[in-house]
């Protein structure tokens, strides 16, 4: 299934079906994550959008600039809460299979999680997303394939035909543990294939890579 310069190639099984509804890492899901690429846009209230109607607002959309944050709109409108050094960003997201890197531990009790509200302290999940390899540079994608950039995980789905896919590592970001916030897939990855995957990312956020299975293939594939 993986050819013989992939690291899931040296690590088998790499994916085991997982069909719990048990939060937990290296976890296959379905979310719409974001593009980290894209210039976010910010929500401006222009005026209430009916005067009798407080819970509607006329918005404007425009490219958000960080030495010029959005005013409050005056008078204020319930139809958008708006405090002090705060603004409501847009950005684009898309569905995409995404792998769980990190889970929370237990919920912060009621009385430590009240005590201000602009500190949220609910529980999170961290999440990587997953890219088709299809419109990617097969350079790229090769490179990739063979471990050489600490950002970028080459696999192959264990849905959809298999299809290549590069898990971005440095585009991990939190996602509510809402369910209706993401989908399960009914696939998880092998812990072997998961310590595979704490390594790397630790590659990516440290620069070290430790020993391991990981630093053999790189190591293997280089003296090839």
């Amino acid at each position: 299934m993986f050819p013989d310069d992939a690291i899931q190639s040296m690590i088998g099984p790499w994916w085991s079906p997982d069909r719990s509804d048990v939060l937990a890492r290296g976890r296959l899901i379905y979310t719409y994550a974001l593009h980290a690429d894209a210039h976010p846009y910010v929500l401006t209230a222009e005026g209430k959008k009916e005067p009798s109607d407080p819970s509607r607002v006329r918005l404007r959309i425009e490219p958000f600039q960080s030495d010029a944050p959005p005013k409050p709109p005056s008078p204020p409108t319930p139809a958008l809460p708006f405090e002090e050094g705060e603004a409501w960003c847009v950005h684009r997201v898309r569905r995409r299979p995404c792998l769980v890197l990190g889970v929370t531990g237990p919920g912060v009790h009621r009385p430590l999680r009240t005590a201000a509200r602009e500190t949220p302290v609910g529980p999170a999940l961290l999440v990587a997303p997953y890219y088709e390899a299809s419109s990617l540079d097969a350079g790229f994608v090769a490179r990739a394939r063979r471990a050489e950039y600490p950002h970028c995980v080459w696999d192959k789905l264990p849905i959809g035909g298999g299809r290549e896919v590069i898990l971005r590592l440095d585009q991990a970001q939190p996602l509510g543990r809402d369910p209706l916030g993401f989908e399960w897939a009914e696939h998880a990855l092998t812990p072997a294939a998961l310590a595979a995957v704490d390594a790397w990312f630790q590659w990516c956020v440290t620069g070290a890579l430790a020993p391991g299975d990981l630093y053999d293939f790189r190591e293997l594939v280089r003296a090839e």
